[in-house]
């Protein structure tokens, strides 16, 4: 069955649809990373994900249909920093202006973020772009005499960016597309355990820490102080105690502002919580006892990961 409008079978195949290929700063160490994709239509189908052993994994999709996307992209159940993402499915050929490129899904602050648009076959008319989002990113647009032109802005706080395209003052298909900004990628993914203090080194040229303070923000909205303090080998660092499971905000300020590289985003993985179903209890003092004499039994934690451990003795319990 095809569109007699475009003259493409309707459900993509064979269509010429451009496919999904993005790299994303992520290390993959024990758990498992899968993905997601839900099309326009609501149907479901699974990406493929590769590690690529550099700290990056690549992400492939061949779509079937044309339209706004959303993917899910999870590591041991959790979204990673930035999923779920979105991104516009269009005809490589379309006949009109269309913008691809990884710039326009996802990016890293700090790091110029690219994608293309392309203006072949369009007619005359105005290319204009804009970019909306936490921060001020300046844009540069290269014309490669080829009828596209290769777009790059620099997001230097984290969060959404509306990108704006517009040709003859319209909105091109897809447009605002929505890239998703994390926290440095040399911080990005510090693994930390829940319950155990951490110091994690900070990649900033400061070196006078009374003139900056620090703050952590948990998955519960709540900031709180964290310490900042001089590590063994001289770096600036910083040290908390995380609470809880998920994404962690630290932001380091001077003068109120965000200095060079804050914030820094911090995973807390739920494998790394106290399991109470691994500790073990044993000995004598489980099943009897007598009175004015030493009761004794063994509690062996060690293939419970972190926790808190609490032994609580109720009057009139008999031991």
């Amino acid at each position: 069955m095809k569109d007699q409008a475009t003259d493409r079978p309707v459900n993509g195949l064979d269509a010429g649809l451009r496919p999904f290929d993005l790299v994303i700063p992520f290390t993959i160490k024990k758990g498992e990373i899968t993905g997601e994709v839900r099309m326009p239509s609501g149907k479901v189908a699974k990406p493929d994900i590769t590690d690529n052993k550099d700290g990056t994994v690549t992400v492939r999709y061949a779509p079937t249909e044309a339209g706004l996307h959303e993917m899910d992209i999870r590591y041991d159940s959790m979204h990673i920093p930035g999923s779920p993402l979105q991104f516009y499915v269009d005809y490589v050929n379309s006949g009109h202006v269309t913008a691809y490129g990884p710039g326009l899904i996802h990016g890293v602050v700090n790091k110029p973020a690219v994608f293309t648009v392309n203006t072949k076959d369009a007619g005359e008319g105005g290319l204009s772009l804009a970019i909306e989002g936490p921060s001020k990113a300046e844009i540069s647009c290269t014309d490669n005499q080829d009828g596209t032109c290769t777009v790059s802005y620099l997001p230097v706080l984290p969060g959404d960016y509306n990108i704006l395209v517009k040709y003859n003052d319209k909105h091109i298909p897809g447009s605002p597309f929505t890239s998703k900004i994390t926290g440095d990628d040399t911080m990005r993914m510090s693994h930390l355990k829940v319950g155990s203090s951490a110091d994690i080194p900070l990649n900033i040229t400061e070196t006078d820490l009374s003139q900056l303070t620090a703050t952590v923000v948990p998955p519960s909205g709540r900031e709180e102080p964290c310490l900042l303090k001089r590590l063994r080998n001289g770096h600036v660092g910083i040290s908390f105690v995380p609470k809880e499971i998920g994404e962690h905000i630290v932001n380091i300020k001077k003068n109120g502002l965000h200095i060079p590289n804050s914030p820094i985003t911090v995973m807390i993985s739920q494998s790394e919580i106290g399991d109470a179903s691994r500790v073990r209890v044993s000995g004598p003092g489980l099943s009897e006892g007598r009175t004015f004499e030493p009761s004794e039994f063994i509690i062996d934690t060690r293939d419970a990961v972190i926790g808190a451990l609490v032994l609580e003795h109720k009057k009139g319990n008999t031991l």
